[in-house]
């Protein structure tokens, strides 16, 4: 149950590829760069002064990870690889790699808590092909082919045990990949 509510906070992170297609870069890059800010100044506040964490995490404490209470949030890597992802890449990169995260990252963690039973790299062989199948899909309809190779890159990257957050990983090693990809075509 905890992995479902904490999954439903990245469906808040549609937002950033919805107000895209809806608006500007420059709109998408004011609104998401106001919100890293904002989380820069909790973060910062909340790991230097106890007081502040424990506030912070009373209040979204149900949707964090014990870890992230002594460290930078999912929440922040999020903001900073979607304004990241939204200054880098074309919008259909940016909006792609951005929903890789927000769908085939959720979709991995649902389907491999409920449905895992063979793991490799302490996680789900489950859960990868369902991170797969709904990147490629994505991936497919926003870029063809070349969102295939984005929804691989975006699978195994969620897949392999980094130090880095998959949060920021994952928009930016797809998005980096499909740009170069793109680049390499023109």
């Amino acid at each position: 149950m905890f992995e479902l509510k904490r999954k439903l906070i990245h469906f808040v992170g549609l937002s950033v590829p919805v107000l895209y297609w809806l608006t500007s870069r420059e709109v998408t890059l004011w609104f998401v760069g106001v919100a890293v800010m904002c989380a820069l100044v909790i973060e910062v506040t909340r790991l230097k002064w106890e007081k502040a964490n424990t506030v912070v995490f009373r209040i979204v404490g149900w949707v964090t990870r014990t870890h992230e209470q002594k460290k930078v949030t999912g929440a922040t890597y999020f903001a900073i690889a979607a304004f990241l992802a939204v200054l880098l890449f074309s919008e259909r990169e940016a909006v792609c790699s951005l929903l890789f995260l927000t769908l085939g990252d959720s979709s991995a963690a649902l389907i491999g808590t409920r449905y895992g039973r063979h793991k490799i790299c302490g996680k789900s062989v489950e859960g990868s092909t369902a991170c797969f199948v709904v990147c490629s899909l994505v991936g497919y309809l926003l870029l063809e082919w070349v969102g295939i190779v984005g929804a691989a890159a975006a699978t195994v990257i969620e897949l392999v045990p980094l130090p880095v957050d998959d949060n920021l990983r994952i928009p930016l090693v797809s998005g980096g990949l499909m740009h170069v990809v793109q680049v390499l075509l023109i």
